[in-house]
């Protein structure tokens, strides 16, 4: 081991180096020694220098040495930004919860490897001083332990008594009683085994102070609340694009418990194991998504247990805990002799039977993998509204003006602002608030989950419905945004498609009455598009506010017709500012979006 030394005088350097050199002084005396720098601060470096001892060397030495994150939440969601339009507080929060699941999994990752090197060395000093100390005593060194050898296997066969004795180790058949070392084992300070080897009977684990004891970073599951179409499963699709991680989605409409018609939980696990191409490794941190987890509520049956319902949950809580699942998987490849072609048309050979596919096993520990539920759960916002809201009976009550709780719409008004202020991402403009960001464990549990669930879900994040505005910026601010599909579909005929602000306008409103969010959107344009679709191909195509509403054909005209679109485009353009209609979209941008470009 190399030894560091600052010399007092030329006559001390030899003197030293051959105290150092002596038997008396071993590698862990050495190492042991007093700090690397002597509390008398006018001296020199006296004694040699450990790397594991903390020298106090200052806060500028003692940082993070596995580097900065290769991304950061904000990093995330400006990537989401450019395909998903509104839920900002979602967005952040979905951001946050992986990012930060990611960051504790290259902690962890790269204190065991810290670890391991520490154990390393450990094991290096360790067998540098027991190779002293056989040198000194006269008896070849012992076998590095990576070279496969066990160090102290050959000491009691072929080590003299002499040595035995000043190490404190007796074999045990020169005990001249017989029995006599059993009855009296542990009241000597006796060393009789392999110490690589546990003892039989010894069932406790002595705590390893030479490795450092690490904060160990919990997984955090995520359960996203909202209606249908406002983005949930779209949201972490386009994450799923951007992280180089597996990435599933499992409807949980078809799990059953185990032994009944209907797929297992495990199967989540294996779709995650496929999709990760069998890698173990990979799919160990991957990120599954279990969608409908409100359609596995408790179901009050009659006859028989729940096994689509607490069944089910049940079967979830040590799988988003974190347990071994074993997966078999049946190679059902037909083999190759089953596709040749046959070699006469009255060949009476029989056909061979195939071979049974191969049968793989694989285990998978779930503790880093990273659960997302997502779900609608109709209803849950009149259980949050009956416990937050103040009773409207008696004196001094407030007297609500009929405010019905059917609608979405309605149950955005009931509750103020200041129910909301404990909300994480308080937006600064139109805050868009739902009962549903007020939902707790116990409202979850009111609507038919088991507390053990409940506690393994520490982030409930509520999305909110899309208002008129935001499915109006879907129409033509994303990148895959559906006026971009459909000016795409129909230069393929080829056809050129163009739509004015106010039909786009007057499709997100259709839209926004059917109450299915983004998807209602689609469902418009398909109607609206139905016919040109079928006349194509025609040169020039023109969807104007009075054809979304039904009042009046689509415009088609020839190849001569760009000059009269662009003016019908103007036209009614002019005519929707004019009738004060907030549309928050420039003429430049509603130029580019209708496929015309800039004047």
């Amino acid at each position: 081991m190399l030894v560091l030394t600052r010399p007092l005088a030329p006559l001390c350097a030899t003197r030293r180096f051959a105290r150092l050199r002596s038997p008396a002084y071993s590698t862990s005396s050495i190492l042991l020694a007093s700090p690397r720098r002597s509390s008398y601060f006018n001296s020199g470096f006296t004694s040699s220098y450990d790397p594991t001892q903390d020298t106090g060397r200052g806060p500028i030495f003692s940082k993070s040495k596995f580097g900065v994150p290769q991304f950061y939440p904000r990093d995330l969601k400006k990537r989401v930004d450019d395909y998903v339009v509104g839920q900002d507080r979602a967005k952040k929060t979905i951001c946050s919860v992986i990012f930060n699941h990611y960051q504790g999994l290259r902690r962890r990752q790269h204190h065991e490897l810290q670890d391991q090197h520490l154990r390393e060395k450990i094991q290096r000093q360790k067998f540098a001083q027991d190779r002293e100390i056989f040198e000194r005593t006269g008896y070849s060194a012992p076998v590095h332990p990576v070279e496969g050898g066990r160090r102290h296997s050959h000491r009691s066969a072929y080590a003299p008594k002499s040595w035995r004795q000043q190490t404190n180790i007796r074999h045990v058949a020169e005990d001249e009683f017989p029995g006599h070392h059993e009855s009296v084992r542990g009241t000597q300070n006796e060393v009789l085994e392999d110490p690589f080897e546990a003892p039989s009977d010894n069932f406790y684990i002595q705590e390893d102070m030479t490795v450092p004891n690490h904060v160990k970073i919990d997984k955090s599951n995520l359960l996203l609340i909202g209606p249908t179409g406002v983005g949930k499963t779209y949201i972490l699709e386009t994450l799923s694009k951007k992280l180089n991680v597996p990435f599933t989605i499992s409807d949980c409409n078809s799990f059953t418990q185990a032994g009944y018609i209907g797929q297992d939980v495990e199967s989540c696990i294996e779709r995650l194991l496929i999709e990760a191409n069998y890698d173990v490794k990979a799919a160990e941190h991957g990120i599954i998504v279990l969608d409908e987890f409100d359609k596995i509520a408790r179901k009050e049956t009659v006859n028989g247990r729940d096994v689509g319902g607490e069944g089910v949950q049940q079967a979830l809580l040590k799988l988003v805990e974190g347990t071994k699942v074993t997966i078999t998987v049946k190679d059902n490849r037909p083999s190759r002799t089953q596709n040749q072609p046959p070699t006469g048309y009255g060949s009476t050979t029989p056909p061979q039977a195939p071979p049974s596919g191969k049968v793989d096993q694989y285990t998978i520990d779930t503790t880093n993998i990273l659960f997302v539920f997502c779900g609608a759960f109709v209803g849950l916002d009149k259980t949050v509204l009956r416990r937050v809201s103040k009773p409207s009976i008696g004196f001094g009550s407030e007297i609500r003006g009929g405010r019905s709780f059917s609608s979405t719409n309605s149950l955005k008004d009931i509750l103020p602002l200041e129910s909301y202020r404990h909300l994480p991402h308080q937006p600064i403009f139109e805050p868009n608030f739902t009962p549903l960001d007020l939902t707790t464990p116990a409202d979850l549990q009111a609507f038919g989950f088991i507390p053990e669930l409940i506690g393994r879900l520490h982030n409930i994040c509520a999305l909110s419905p899309l208002s008129l505005e935001e499915l109006y910026r879907i129409l033509t601010e994303p990148r895959n945004s559906l006026v971009a599909q459909y000016t795409a579909l129909f230069e393929t005929y080829p056809s050129k498609l163009f739509f004015t602000r106010s039909a786009l306008y007057a499709i997100a409103e259709r839209a926004a009455k059917n109450e299915t969010g983004a998807r209602g959107l689609k469902m418009e344009m398909e109607r609206v598009l139905a016919e040109p679709m079928y006349d194509a191909p025609t040169p020039y195509v023109l969807i104007t506010e009075a054809c979304v509403k039904g009042e009046e054909k689509a415009g088609y005209w020839g190849k001569d017709g760009k000059m009269e679109v662009e003016r019908r485009i103007r036209e009614e353009d002019e005519r929707m500012v004019s009738g004060g209609v907030e549309v928050r979209l420039s003429a430049e941008e509603a130029r580019e979006a209708a496929g015309l470009g800039s004047a």
